[in-house]
């Protein structure tokens, strides 16, 4: 009888701990659950207010601001915004950023892009925890400097001395170099430790109208080309500051093109109306008969160009070019009083 009752209660331990477990176990899942649920919500109304942001600040041109959000990690790749485990895509966006914004304060910026007719507004996104050093002191890096928000966390150096460069406790540092040769360039020893891919650059070999950008990133405490890209006007440039890789540049520059090309249909299709217009004088129809075939080469270029990845030299000089004989022409329908091309 003792042993049958002494085995009573090792067993209604035994069920005692087993019970306890179990409901441990399953009060521990309903929080981690709940935990769960509540983090996708906040991340949910996160990403409803980044929404916001986009849609609010797309509209203005020409502006910056510095925008209070909840302090998380935004990661943006090509036409996708991810908030956690959150995310949603996006077509044809136009964000130019780093891939990775941290921090309770965006720096939002929009400048319009015109070749040589405004086309669409160009939306930057950056955050004040990330440095932007800029090397040189051409009148492009000025220039640049200058249209950079001043809420931007930048520094100014004349030449790269690798000495003057601090740690900051930055999770990202950007250069930004003018015509500098940077592949055979070390990263400052300030910055030696920093994880690869946290330091990028960009060289510039230009100016405000056209060029190309190269692109590099640290690696084993170096700078690493990872390409080359290039620029038509200064809001793509500025849009190449603020994309620290070459693939967010691209993708974001064909979606550009994309809206290029629909603007630029509309022009073609009022400028053969104009040139066929009998009551305009002949020097009228004369400036837009020109200007057809100008605007014909930029709505071909700006189709190849939203279509192919990566963008062709050839095609955007072909822009350039284009754009700068319509605006001649625009100048000549404006000297006989006539309706502007744009």
């Amino acid at each position: 009888m003792k042993h049958k009752k002494a085995f009573e209660i090792q067993f209604n331990w035994i069920f005692v701990l087993i019970a306890g477990a179990a409901i441990l176990i399953i009060f521990t899942l309903v929080i981690f659950k709940q935990r769960s649920l509540s983090e996708s919500s906040t991340n949910s109304i996160a990403l409803r207010s980044m929404e916001s942001v986009i849609d609010g600040t797309s509209v203005s041109t020409d502006t910056s601001s510095l925008i209070a959000v909840s302090d998380l990690s935004i990661e943006v790749d090509c036409g996708k915004i991810s908030i956690g485990k959150i995310s949603k895509q996006y077509p044809r966006l136009v964000l130019f950023s780093p891939s990775s914004i941290k921090g309770n304060k965006i720096i939002a910026q929009t400048m319009s892009f015109s070749a040589p007719y405004k086309s669409s507004n160009l939306l930057f996104m950056t955050s004040q925890q990330i440095k932007y050093i800029l090397i040189g002191n051409s009148d492009l890096i000025k220039s640049i400097n200058k249209s950079l928000p001043s809420e931007i966390n930048k520094e100014n150096f004349s030449s790269y001395d690798p000495s003057k460069i601090r740690n900051s406790n930055n999770y990202k540092v950007r250069f930004v170099f003018d015509n500098l040769d940077v592949s055979p360039l070390g990263l400052p020893p300030s910055l030696s430790r920093m994880p690869d891919g946290d330091v990028s650059a960009l060289k510039i070999t230009g100016n405000l109208d056209k060029g190309s950008v190269d692109f590099y990133e640290n690696r084993a405490g170096s700078f690493v080309s990872k390409g080359t890209s290039y620029y038509i006007g200064k809001a793509a440039l500025i849009g190449a500051i603020y994309a620290d890789t070459l693939e967010h540049y691209e993708c974001n520059m064909k979606n550009v093109f994309a809206k290029h090309d629909i603007v630029t249909k509309v022009y073609i299709g009022r400028t053969n109306g104009l040139k066929d217009d009998t009551s305009l004088s002949g020097e009228c129809r004369q400036a837009y008969s020109n200007s057809v075939s100008y605007i014909s080469r930029i709505e071909s270029a700006s189709n190849i160009l939203s279509d192919n990845l990566p963008l062709s030299e050839s095609e955007m000089n072909n822009i350039a070019g284009s754009s700068e004989s319509l605006s001649i022409q625009n100048k000549e329908a404006q000297k006989f009083s006539c309706p502007m091309i744009y």
